[in-house]
C-alpha cells in the first residue's frame, strides 16, 4: 500500500515475502524513530536512512517480480489534468509561483546563520504556508473548472504496469 490506498490485487493471497518485507520495513520506521531522539548527531542516524532505503527497494523489487509472474495485479488509477485553454490566469501563476517563494525563504531560514529559535519558527511557519499554498491551489483549480475557464483531461492507459504485458 503506498499512503493508505491499496496499489495491487493478490488472487492468491498476499506473498508471505512481501508480507514480512511490509512488517520488517515498518519496525525499522519505528526503530528510527525511537531511537533518533536518542542520537545527538545526523552521522548516527544515516545506517537508519540506508537501511530503510534498502527496504524499500527490496521491497519494491518483491512487488515487481510478483507482478512479472502475475501473483500481483496491479489496480489502475484514474489520472486526471487540468488544462487551461486561454492560458494560466494571473491568480494561479501567483499561487504556483508562491511555492517557490516560499521554498526559496524556507531554504534561507535553514541555510544561513541565526539563532536557531528563530530558524525553527520560521521553518515551521514555511511548512505551514506551503500546506495553504496547496489548499489555495487545489481551490483555484475546482473553481476555473467549474467556472468553464479550465477543463480536466483524463490520461488514458496511465497507470503503473509491469514490463510484460
Amino acid at each position: 500500500m503506498v499512503g493508505g490506498r491499496k496499489t495491487h490485487n493478490f488472487p492468491h493471497g498476499t506473498p508471505r515475502l512481501l508480507t514480512v518485507s511490509g512488517i520488517s520495513f515498518g519496525v525499522m520506521a519505528i526503530a528510527a524513530m525511537v531511537l533518533g531522539d536518542m542520537l545527538q548527531t545526523w552521522r548516527r542516524f544515516v545506517p537508519f536512512v540506508a537501511v530503510g532505503l534498502i527496504g524499500f527497494f527490496a521491497h519494491s523489487l518483491l512487488l515487481r517480480h510478483y507482478e512479472r509472474t502475475g501473483q500481483a495485479i496491479p489496480i489502475p488509477r484514474k489520472r486526471v489534468v487540468v488544462r487551461f485553454s486561454k492560458g494560466l490566469p494571473l491568480p494561479m501563476l501567483v499561487a504556483r509561483g508562491s511555492f517557490f517563494v516560499t521554498v526559496t525563504t524556507m531554504l534561507f531560514f535553514g541555510a544561513t546563520p541565526m539563532p536557531v529559535s528563530m530558524a525553527r519558527i520560521g521553518i515551521i511557519a514555511c511548512v505551514f504556508t506551503l500546506i495553504a499554498v496547496a489548499f489555495v491551489n487545489i481551490g483555484l483549480e475546482r473553481h476555473y473548472v467549474n467556472s468553464g475557464t479550465a477543463e480536466e483531461i483524463e490520461l488514458a492507459g496511465q497507470h503503473f504496469q509491469s514490463d510484460n504485458k
